[in-house]
């Protein structure tokens, strides 16, 4: 698939309504999980918090330093246009 076909279908997602873009999140979210073992929203809460607790000390320690938004979306444009 092209990047403008990508970023056709982005833009009509975007132009969803809130709950149906969280549906068509959920959906794509869902599609990248390779395993049949299913974990419920508690759970994954309980993960993805305890991952960004990781990764705050990590920046709070100074052991990762951090990259400005502008930076990685200029980076970002500059990859995919």
């Amino acid at each position: 698939m092209t990047v403008a076909a990508q970023n056709e279908i982005a833009s009509k997602a975007l132009a969803l309504p809130k709950e149906a873009r969280e549906r068509l999140a959920h959906q794509l979210l869902e599609s990248l999980d390779p395993s049949e073992e299913k974990i419920s929203r508690k759970e994954w809460n309980r993960l993805w918090k305890a991952e960004l607790e990781k990764r705050l000390e990590e920046m709070e320690s100074g052991k990762v330093k951090g990259i400005p938004a502008a930076k990685v979306m200029a980076e970002l444009r500059a990859k995919y246009g």
